[in-house]
């Protein structure tokens, strides 16, 4: 891992996106405005209208010398805003705001608006973390197949307001019950399984929501690798047993689940066609096939203790 200390940003372009909504716009505001050390006239607060596209925006930003872009919301926003920035001089920090918060949990960010804006504003490192590359998109903690992305889709937007996480967790239950395995065909840099499985992860990061818990042992969002996680629990027995070992950090001694490491690319074909989640949100179908792309983006981290 290879990290560098900064403190100072010229020029920084904050995006808010109020539908992330965990804290409100004006207080994401008032800590921007209040920590910045720079001229006024370079710092740049931005909340996207109904049908702006932030990404159009964000990469706008960057072109015209925006040192610093500043994701202020939820796994969505931020996963739009990284992408954008993949490819440009400019790198991204992260004020989160959604639900789950999972690379800025993984990163180690403040969850809390102003520990957030601090970090941002005052002193921090920067490191360069991988990410996966599926239909001309950059995506940069998980991509999956099979529960996971049931749990995304049939999630009510209404219920993850009023319940927060669990949200997820009572749709995740009512998904796992009686869901029957799917016959995959999983090739990883070139050599091929064909599991019959519940989920098929990749794994760029290894937070699982806001649980603490992790997908696996040793997955490294710097390491240049994607790790694939097939997950062939049959039954609610089994899925307990998987859910206690996960919560034991006893991964890879559950017979239920398999891991490798990609370092180049990987493709899932399904029986029939299922919905596949990237990020946070559904976005396509099986089959796919996802590229790793090592170092692929800077991002504002804390900096190391001592």
């Amino acid at each position: 891992m290879t990290m560098a200390s900064e403190v100072e940003t010229s020029r920084m372009f904050v995006v808010i996106n109020v539908k992330s909504g965990n804290a409100s716009p004006d207080e994401v505001r008032r800590a921007m405005r209040e920590g910045w050390k720079g001229r006024p006239e370079d710092q740049w607060i931005w909340q996207p209208g109904e049908g702006e596209d932030i990404v159009e925006a964000v990469r706008l930003a960057a072109a015209e010398g925006y040192d610093t872009v500043v994701a202020a919301g939820g796994d969505g926003t931020v996963s739009a805003v990284a992408g954008a920035l993949v490819g440009t001089k400019a790198k991204l920090a992260i004020i989160p705001l959604g639900t789950a918060n999972v690379l800025a949990r993984e990163l180690g960010i403040p969850i809390e608006v102003q520990g957030a804006s601090d970090l941002v504003n005052g002193p921090h490192e920067v490191d360069a973390i991988d990410a996966m590359a599926y239909r001309n998109k950059h995506y940069f903690t998980q991509i999956g197949v099979g529960l996971d992305a049931l749990m995304i889709r049939d999630t009510k937007t209404e219920d993850k307001k009023r319940l927060g996480v669990l949200a997820y967790v009572w749709t995740a239950v009512k998904k796992a019950v009686g869901f029957q395995p799917h016959r995959f065909s999983v090739s990883v840099d070139g050599k091929t399984s064909r599991p019959k499985a519940v989920q098929v992860l990749l794994a760029n990061c290894g937070a699982l929501g806001t649980s603490g818990l992790r997908w696996g042992p040793d997955i490294a969002i710097n390491d240049g690798r994607i790790d694939v996680l097939v997950l062939r629990a049959a039954s609610l027995l089994s899925h307990l047993r998987v859910a206690s070992n996960f919560v034991l950090g006893r991964h890879r001694q559950d017979p239920a689940t398999s891991y490798q490491k990609a370092a180049r690319v990987v493709a899932i074909q399904s029986e029939r066609p299922l919905p596949v989640q990237g990020d946070g949100e559904v976005v396509g179908e099986t089959p796919i096939e996802v590229q790793v792309v090592p170092r692929a983006l800077r991002v504002v981290v804390p900096p190391k203790a001592g």
